[in-house]
Formats: structure tokens, C-alpha cells, sequence
């Protein structure tokens, strides 16, 4: 499982379809989903310079959010891979 560069969101996971936005947080390992986000945002929070400020600022407070335990399971590990590789193809996309 790819991991981010943060000191407090560890992973994310997004589900085009539901528009669900997960994140695992790193201090204590808990999951949080994120109802309604559109895929900008999502994009934008990967990307972002600093993801712990893109989220406080553009995700926490805004979206409606509730908790999730995932733990670990193969479900969040082959969702967050597919949703990386879509963002990454997209940027790829975008860049050229």
C-alpha cells in the first residue's frame, strides 16, 4: 500500500462512483470516510504541497464524515492501489 507524504494523514482511498473519500489517519490508524467529495478534490488533496493543510482546509468540517474500521483488510489495500493508479494515469493525462 502506497503511503502519503504526511505527518498526519497516512492513506486515501476514493470511490468515484459514491464519491467517498477514505483517510487513515496516522496517529492512531483510524479511517475515516468522507461522503459526497467531489473527485477535484480528491485529486487536489494527493497532490497537494501540503496534504495535512489541503485537508484541514478543504475537507474537515465540510464533508460529512464517519468512522471506519478498516484494518488492514485486502479491501482497502486493492481500492487505495486502483485509486492511485487512476490519479496517477489522469495526472499523466493532464501533463501532456
Amino acid at each position: 500500500m502506497p503511503y502519503l507524504q504526511s505527518d498526519t494523514i497516512e492513506a486515501v482511498s476514493y470511490d468515484e462512483q459514491a464519491h467517498l473519500l477514505t483517510i487513515r489517519f496516522r496517529t492512531d490508524g483510524q479511517a475515516i470516510i468522507y461522503e459526497g467529495v467531489p473527485q477535484e478534490v480528491y485529486d487536489s488533496l494527493i497532490f497537494a504541497d501540503s496534504i495535512s493543510e489541503y485537508f484541514e482546509t478543504h475537507i474537515a468540517g465540510i464533508y460529512r464524515e464517519r468512522d471506519e474500521s478498516l484494518g488492514g483488510s485486502d479491501e482497502w489495500s486493492s481500492s487505495l492501489a486502483a485509486s492511485f493508479s487512476r490519479s496517477r494515469a489522469a495526472s499523466s493525462n493532464r501533463a501532456r
